[in-house]
């Protein structure tokens, strides 16, 4: 009666030939194998037997380099850039390029079942825009962000595109690439009646225009003028931060208002 080494010794199992076999410590018979691919490696018998191990790992890496080639293909928002040696249940994680600018790494699985369809910029259903009307617009595709807003490469119904936050075409603040002017204190992206107002945004919480508190206690001055936000420094007090706005809208605002005479900042 053969032993269990003269059994197993010189059989293959995939890609293994046992070269020879014994017991370890605890018993269990264990097989010397030669890979097909040169290397060698001590298998279980039992894992050999039932088919579980059937190569050094030579397949396994090999299985894992295979994927199907996503390159420059497009998916919603997303180009796939290149292949990672990242998997997540299996599948391939690929670098992508969303149209907002911002780099992530998605499944081929999700991608080519459509279950992502950009960085996260359009998690919101209201912030797919694609394919939508605003006034004379028809939204497009997002190429950018601006200030936590997504920018909407869009055409207009004259022929000409244009660039447009995703914030304006909903509120119905811009419905053209300029060509109509919707209205009249409109100018350069700017609107007249509310950079010569005092009036106070129903989100402001400081009491002063342009002046925001930051966690730590101290005051940010900032100014918007068209379609552009400049930073204007962060102070101590809420007094100097109303003076560095006053002095932003001297700047910015008082030589546009003279320019169009249309209205006075108020001293």
């Amino acid at each position: 009666m053969k032993s269990q080494t003269d059994r197993y010794q010189g059989k293959r199992f995939g890609k293994l030939t046992v070269l020879s076999s014994y017991r370890d410590h605890k018993g269990y018979w264990k097989c010397v194998c030669q890979c097909d691919c040169g290397q060698q490696k001590e298998v279980y018998a039992s894992n050999l037997v039932s088919g579980r191990t059937r190569s050094c790992g030579c397949m396994e890496e090999a299985n894992r380099k295979k994927y199907v080639d996503l390159t420059n293909q497009r998916f919603g928002m997303l180009k796939a850039i290149c292949p990672t040696q990242q998997r997540k249940k299996g599948c391939v994680v690929w670098k992508c390029q969303c149209d907002c600018g911002n780099i992530c790494y998605i499944t081929s699985r999700n991608l080519i079942r459509g279950d992502t369809k950009s960085c996260g910029c359009l998690r919101s259903l209201n912030n797919d825009l694609t394919g939508k009307q605003f006034g004379k617009l028809h939204a497009i595709k997002v190429v950018g962000k601006s200030h936590g807003h997504l920018l909407w490469l869009c055409q207009c119904e004259c022929g000409n595109q244009c660039i447009v936050q995703d914030g304006n075409l909903k509120s119905g603040h811009t419905q053209s690439c300029g060509c109509v002017r919707v209205n009249p204190n409109l100018i350069e992206g700017t609107n007249l009646c509310l950079i010569g107002s005092d009036k106070l945004s129903k989100r402001n919480t400081s009491g002063v225009k342009g002046v925001s508190p930051t966690r730590n206690g101290r005051w940010v001055a900032t100014i918007t003028f068209k379609g552009k936000r400049y930073f204007l420094g962060q102070f101590t007090t809420i007094s100097e931060a109303e003076t560095a706005r006053k002095e932003g809208e001297e700047k910015y605002f008082a030589p546009f208002l003279i320019k169009h005479r249309k209205y006075n900042l108020k001293q």
